[in-house]
């Protein structure tokens, strides 16, 4: 089994996209979620990810329930890395913009994470782990005929 973070990108939502059914991303995200769940590889998404999408997918008209049934179906085969205080400090004290990709990031050094899986790299550029985009992450695995 491979280990890599499947986290909020850290803008790119790819947990997101397959909860709130984007479709322009829907493939990779499927992709990526099927091989958790088949326990292909271990999803490590931080606790702040799935409140951030509650948040976000009222923005996409879908109800709190139907939010939490679906990220419910995700917690049972994705690992939910807690947000610790070490973790909030070192986001506040850093010098990156975006305080979520900060903590995004400290959350997935905290567990060793391979990679960050994300559509916007950019947003990691300070990272010391492998930032790769859901296609990238596909592909470089040789998983690419999965989506």
């Amino acid at each position: 089994m491979q280990n890599i973070d499947g986290y909020e990108s850290f803008r790119g939502y790819e947990y997101l996209d397959l909860v709130c059914s984007r479709h322009e991303y829907l493939p990779e995200a499927q992709a990526i979620f099927s091989l958790g769940y088949a326990r292909r590889i271990q999803l490590e998404l931080s606790a702040l990810s799935f409140v951030n999408a509650v948040y976000v997918g009222r923005k996409y008209r879908f109800s709190a329930s139907e939010m939490k049934t679906a990220l419910l179906r995700i917690a049972s085969f994705a690992t939910i890395i807690d947000l610790t205080g070490d973790v909030v400090s070192w986001a506040l004290s850093c010098n990156w913009d975006d305080y979520k990709d900060a903590a995004q990031y400290r959350s997935a050094v905290a567990v060793s994470a391979d990679c960050i899986i994300t559509r916007n790299k950019k947003d990691f550029s300070f990272s010391k782990l492998p930032v790769l985009t859901p296609d990238e992450f596909l592909r470089d695995r040789n998983f690419e005929d999965e989506a």
